[in-house]
């Protein structure tokens, strides 16, 4: 039955494709959340519940949070789980010399973290932050030991040593990352029915970055699930026998070419909004996804708390529309049909890594927008190529999403303070274009509840798309494909992270 055997996950991960910094732990914790725990958890509707921290309260100020932990936590090494290896978790993400720009950068306004005995901490803020308490949700920001973290020098460690319900075994970079039940499991967070340990022995991530193979080694039995399989082979495996397949919606900021404002010809607020209507977003998702991903509207997706619905019909497909805006701006049909103004041609560079079906947006957004007399130049580049023209501003598109439990994280892509040169923000907004955008950002992340914070993202949402920052595309979804005596799997807040607490499987049916 289900404890009896190893499961096997064949995942498109690729050592090429990855950050060099990015470690063993990050690496899991990209494959599933189990080798770690969090010191609260988020649901979907917004509510944080008890996780390693019992409970929490925060200052009338906002400024000091309070965290009572659990006392019954042990690391996989066997020491116990304490305020001292929380606070030297969180300092270790925040010192910039370990580059954890993703990690540090979740803390905010954080100043420092005070032992005030061995199961209460308190965190101090510089200033009120309302994410913390999503960051804390995140397994970016999940405790290891003591002895790990002090191991791990300049580096994130090649084997994490957490509280999860799985244990790091191994992590073969060309070949598979392995995780074993913690037998000592005993502290799940309640959006799991199973408090103890998990009821699958050990669990095998395949790399198999190659669509076809992934199906292949489902077909064949050399894996029992995939996850990212190809949205193209989707309708022939809920079609065989003995599979399911499930797309589950990831929520955060979908998946959007990302509109330089600082660059030519895209500095031009008309050029922008010519884009946007000329591009026939509904074509182009299902032509890519064959009707597997949902096409998105506006700068939060809309599986997402906070999503604003008024996005949906400011960017209508109006190939018209944008040849008005083109040529109202003397933008006017050349010989080859390619658009020119006092001599410069309107043209417009795509960066696009060779994975994630970017040449083929890359490929059709270029048919799309010749139909207007935009030409396109697809640059196809390794990661940290890709990585430093969104960071220095060398595109005019670049597609960019973000995973996200809420419309607060918008500040993440959009505040003018993530979008200078070396900065996540790609479209290259400083503050003194279009300002408003950072006023809503400042006063809703200083709101501590969904009430008061997601009427100020929803305009955040429409001054984003009045000032057509980004074309938003699809939103992001993980196709997973199973046999169908798995059971019990489900996914974070976020949607993109599995949880294994509740999974079964059967041996092969005779």
């Amino acid at each position: 039955m289900g404890a009896s055997r190893q499961l096997r996950i064949g995942v498109h991960y690729e050592p090429s494709n990855v950050d060099p910094h990015l470690g063993a732990a990050e690496l899991a914790l990209q494959m599933t959340n189990g080798v770690f725990d969090t010191l609260v958890n988020k649901t979907a509707d917004g509510a944080y519940r008890p996780g390693l921290a019992e409970t929490f309260s925060i200052s009338d100020d906002h400024l000091t949070y309070t965290f009572h932990l659990r006392k019954d936590v042990l690391f996989h090494d066997g020491t116990p789980f304490t305020a001292e290896a929380m606070k030297v978790s969180l300092d270790r993400a925040r010192n910039p010399d370990n580059r954890s720009q993703l990690a540090g950068g979740l803390l905010g306004s954080y100043r420092e973290s005070r032992v005030v005995n061995e199961h209460c901490l308190e965190i101090v803020l510089d200033s009120p932050y309302a994410l913390l308490l999503d960051a804390l949700s995140q397994g970016w920001l999940a405790p290891v030991s003591l002895a790990c973290a002090q191991s791990a020098g300049g580096s994130f460690m090649p084997h994490p040593v957490g509280t999860g319900p799985f244990q790091f075994v191994r992590w073969d970079k060309t070949d598979c990352l392995v995780i074993r039940r913690n037998e000592h499991y005993a502290w799940a967070p309640d959006c799991v029915d199973n408090q103890g340990p998990p009821l699958i022995d050990e669990i095998l991530f395949k790399f198999l970055p190659d669509d076809a193979t992934r199906t292949t080694a489902l077909l064949d039995g050399s894996v029992d699930m995939i996850f990212a399989a190809n949205p193209a082979e989707a309708q022939n495996l809920r079609a065989t026998d003995g599979l399911d397949v499930t797309t589950w919606p990831i929520r955060g900021v979908p998946v959007s070419l990302m509109m330089n404002i600082k660059r030519s010809p895209t500095s031009s607020l008309a050029v922008r909004q010519a884009i946007s209507h000329a591009l026939d977003v509904d074509s182009l998702v299902q032509e890519v996804f064959h009707g597997e991903f949902t096409r998105a509207y506006g700068p939060v997706s809309q599986f997402t708390l906070g999503y604003e619905p008024g996005v949906e019909n400011m960017y209508p497909h109006n190939p018209a529309q944008a040849v008005h805006l083109l040529e109202q701006e003397g933008w006017l049909p050349g010989p080859d049909g390619i658009r020119m103004r006092e001599g410069e041609t309107l043209r417009v560079t795509f960066y696009a890594l060779p994975v994630n079906f970017y040449p083929q947006f890359g490929a059709i957004v270029t048919r799309q927008l010749a139909q207007v007399g935009i030409a396109v130049d697809v640059e196809l580049c390794t990661p940290p190529q890709w990585i430093q023209a969104g960071m220095q501003g060398l595109h005019n598109l670049i597609p960019q999403g973000k995973y996200a439990s809420s419309s607060q994280l918008l500040g993440f892509v959009y505040h003018s303070r993530k979008s200078g040169q070396g900065s996540y923000g790609w479209s290259k907004r400083a503050a003194a274009d279009y300002p408003q955008i950072d006023t809503l950002i400042d006063e809703a992340e200083n709101c501590l509840t969904p009430e008061e914070f997601v009427p100020l993202f929803a305009q955040v949402q429409m001054e984003v798309m009045q000032a057509a920052l980004a074309v938003p595309l699809h939103c992001n979804a993980t196709i997973v494909a199973a046999r169908d005596t798995i059971t019990g799997l489900r996914f974070d807040a976020i949607g993109a992270y599995p949880l294994f607490h509740d999974t079964t499987f059967q041996q092969d049916k005779a």
